[in-house]
């Protein structure tokens, strides 16, 4: 079973408690039932001393009141829509506008700020929450039925598994928004570390407010090529347009191969911890934000984060497709009534 602790009250008095999870070699990953948010992920460094790797908090206030979405679970859509119009079947629904005039994460009401049920945890490698969004409590149609379920295995394995369905067409585009830094939450910026990200096409933001336009624009020969590793801030701090928009690099980056195959998506080192991570998925893309907006606040342990101290890979259908591709294509985040939304992806953790 796994290990439960309390975590704390939300200001309506819902009760959150965290869960530990762990693998028999020392790995451990820490979920509150609160955003089924990863508050923790504790892997060996070079010299197999654990270092918690993902920025979080230590109490539930934090996380209420926090505009950062730390570890949390994304829905029912992830990313950007512009203007947070989303039209089905000749019907347009009108989103929160919440990040400028479009819509971002979901909104006001998205999963992360609600408190999940766990179905699940009498083994202690895996918990599995579930949580529903109400029929246009997000502005869209359909009761949504949302279950997640994290595990580590033997290998260092970290993985989260989505499944959803709703009784009425909708949007369902899941992520996770674990913030990583290699090195530990509190040692500063993720600049140094090493990324490689496995595709040839990104999509390139219009302006400052960060809604993608519909092009695949190639990587090669720019700064954002990352086909073979580089550090973050080799070129983050670049005169190119597109890194000034919004601050380094808040851009999807669509990913080799076909949706619904697990695939490499990306991996990430840093020299000093020797921590190596491999990220892979099913989904179509992957949005890599450099943590540019975390503002000066208090995480773990009363230690500052600031700009760049984590790093985020968030798998994803690419943002506002459901306003530009077309209705039934394997790439498209709509879902018709009963059409089970499934999605896996795994965090595996090496040292080099």
């Amino acid at each position: 079973m796994c290990t439960k602790r309390d975590f704390g009250k939300t200001k309506n008095g819902d009760s959150v408690t965290a869960y530990t999870i762990r693998n028999k070699s020392g790995m451990s990953a820490t979920i509150i039932n609160f955003g089924a948010t990863v508050v923790k992920l504790e892997v060996p460094d070079k010299d197999g001393k654990l270092r918690d790797v993902v920025l979080g908090y230590d109490d539930i206030e934090s996380y209420e009141d926090g505009e950062t979405f730390f570890g949390a679970v994304i829905g029912r859509n992830a990313n950007r829509i512009f203007e947070g119009k989303v039209t089905l079947d000749g019907v347009t629904y009108q989103m929160d506008q919440n990040d400028n005039e479009n819509n971002l994460h979901s909104g006001l009401n998205g999963v992360d700020k609600k408190c999940w049920t766990v179905l699940q945890d009498n083994d202690e490698s895996s918990v599995t929450l579930i949580c529903k969004s109400n029929d246009m409590e997000q502005g869209l149609p359909g009761n949504v039925t949302i279950t997640v379920t994290y595990s580590i295995s033997e290998a260092n394995e970290f993985r989260i598994s989505y499944d959803a369905v709703s009784d009425k067409k909708t949007v369902i585009n899941l992520t996770n928004h674990s913030y990583f830094n290699l090195n530990g939450h509190y040692k500063g910026t993720i600049e140094n570390h090493e990324l490689q990200i496995n595709a040839d096409y990104y999509n390139p933001v219009i302006d400052s407010k960060s809604i993608p336009t519909e092009e695949n624009a190639p990587v090669e020969g720019t700064v954002f090529d990352f086909s073979k590793p580089k550090t973050v801030g080799q070129d983050i701090e670049a005169d190119d347009v597109q890194l000034k928009y919004v601050g380094g690099y808040d851009h999807n980056y669509v990913i080799k191969g076909n949706t619904g195959d697990m695939r490499d998506f990306a991996s990430v080192y840093s020299p000093e911890s020797g921590i190596f991570m491999e990220f892979m998925s099913d989904q179509t893309g992957t949005q890599f934000y450099s943590g540019n907006f975390i503002g000066d606040q208090i995480g773990k342990g009363g230690f500052n984060y600031h700009f760049r101290s984590g790093l985020c890979l968030e798998p994803q259908y690419i943002p506002n497709a459901m306003n530009f591709i077309e209705e039934g294509n394997i790439d498209s985040p709509v879902f018709d009534a009963d059409e089970r939304y499934h999605s896996v992806s795994i965090f595996k953790f090496s040292v080099k």
